[in-house]
């Protein structure tokens, strides 16, 4: 009775969970059948990898065969999403899951570093069968790996056939993500081109929008970017990573009317003042860069902008800007940006300075007045962090009543891009409001220090 519920969503996270899963659903179809999204990571970095991996290509390889092998039996599949760390060189994968899932609408891969050439600049083959997919309502790519680029780096171009596939035959497209993990630009000036009247999330990464070496606006490229944001008026997400550099322009310039229900904006907090209806903005994220104490200003302005503003995701670094006094400097972070958002009920604050702050100085910060329920601190792995979670967490949940939900991430290692983030441990902490408990479930290292291990457990909190 409960298989339908239990196996609705399937995220495979690591090689152990592909290989176990895929192998234990190859053998019970009637499980398989359940599944309505699924999707895959072979070769996961978000966490620290204490054992070394078997070849990265093998077992990606043995993934998406296992995937051809079971497509018959994912009926009632609506979503797949490849996140590997390269395109899949088994392509017959996509007609099998095209013939096989007549509910798929929403398809998503990774491009990786074996997926680039110099010569041709394409990061995608351009007779895969994956561009074959008709009336999708979501589509979701994402290019890794570093490539070694220099002062000015190149960018890479989408093929044709990828372009045909979007822009002429998914007019229902709902979501669409072209996003990069690193510094590879991606010429998705055809995007612009396309009017989906129903696109709601549109997520973009580093992007070509000008000519190489442009200094000026070429004539009809900003403006193509801006009539393409001002046509979609169902929008209600929009993320752009890392809006500036090369192939940017420094402004970008909306009508009144535009982006009428927008409610989620991941920029730099610069694109605040090009947004025309900020008033209705409820979520903001600001992680394209650290802030430290000169970026801090800026960012605290953005915020204090946004008066329907309940959730925000910040990324600060006090040693980013060469602060001294890191333990003075975060405490006035968190005050000021408790202060910038009254309406906030959650926040989600990733700190990479190192040494890190002592959680009695976020303690501090919440004994003000606000409205979180929900809070996620990550920091970089103190020297003894063994026992110190569940410490942290008991007097964080003492000193501010209003609070339900407490998240803590351990890095390995101070972080310099997003894409460097690694945890080695993460606790999260569910109050229990008529028991006075807090429900615990720890994810980390095993003792034995190969693979991870997760604990659950409950702990009496006294007030």
């Amino acid at each position: 009775m409960f298989l339908p519920t239990l196996y609705s969503s399937v995220d495979l996270r690591c090689n152990a969970h592909c290989q176990y899963t895929l192998s234990f659903l190859l053998t019970h179809p009637h499980i398989a059948r359940c599944i309505k999204t699924l999707t895959v990571r072979p070769n996961n970095e978000e966490w620290a990898q204490p054992a070394p991996q078997s070849s990265m290509r093998e077992i990606e390889s043995w993934v998406v065969v296992t995937i051809d092998q079971m497509a018959l039996h994912l009926v009632n599949l609506q979503t797949f999403v490849w996140d590997g760390r390269e395109f899949p060189k088994y392509d017959h994968v996509w007609e099998a899951l095209r013939e096989s899932c007549p509910q798929l609408r929403h398809v998503g891969v990774t491009v990786g570093l074996g997926d680039f050439t110099f010569r041709s600049r394409k990061v995608m083959p351009t007779n895969s069968t994956l561009f074959q997919f008709n009336d999708l309502t979501g589509f979701t790519l994402r290019v890794k790996q570093l490539v070694g680029s220099g002062l000015h780096p190149p960018f890479d171009e989408l093929p044709q056939t990828f372009w045909d596939m979007l822009l002429n035959r998914c007019p229902n497209l709902t979501n669409l993500t072209i996003d990069t993990v690193n510094e590879r630009y991606i010429d998705v000036r055809p995007l612009f081109q396309g009017r989906w009247p129903s696109l709601r999330h549109l997520t973009l990464g580093d992007f070509v929008l000008l000519d190489a070496f442009a200094t000026v606006d070429p004539q009809g490229t900003n403006n193509g970017m801006t009539s393409f944001l001002a046509s979609h008026q169902a929008l209600e997400s929009v993320v752009l990573h890392q809006l500036e550099g090369w192939y940017f322009p420094l402004s970008l310039s909306l009508p009144p009317t535009a982006l009428p229900n927008l409610r989620h904006l991941s920029a730099r907090f610069l694109m605040i003042r090009h947004i025309p209806n900020v008033l209705s903005l409820e979520s903001l994220e600001l992680t394209n860069h650290p802030h430290g104490m000169y970026r801090m200003s800026g960012a605290l302005w953005a915020i204090s902008q946004l008066p329907a503003l309940t959730s925000l995701r910040i990324w600060i670094d006090c040693h980013d800007s060469g602060d001294a006094d890191v333990k003075h400097e975060h405490t006035k972070y968190f005050t000021d940006i408790l202060g910038s958002a009254p309406r906030l009920g959650h926040l989600d604050v990733s700190c990479s300075s190192d040494p890190t702050f002592p959680m009695t100085e976020l303690a501090t910060a919440l004994n003000t007045t606000h409205c979180l329920r929900s809070l996620v601190i990550t920091q970089v792995k103190k020297a003894s962090r063994e026992g110190d979670m569940l410490k942290d967490a008991t007097m964080l949940f003492r000193e501010n009543l209003t609070l339900q939900h407490l998240r803590l991430q351990d890095a390995v290692a101070r972080w310099r891009q997003p894409r460097d983030l690694r945890f080695q441990k993460v606790t999260t902490f569910e109050m229990i409001v008529d028991a006075s408990l807090l429900a615990v479930q720890e994810i980390g290292p095993s003792r034995r220090g190969l693979g991870r291990s997760c604990r659950v457990y409950r702990h009496a909190l006294k007030r």
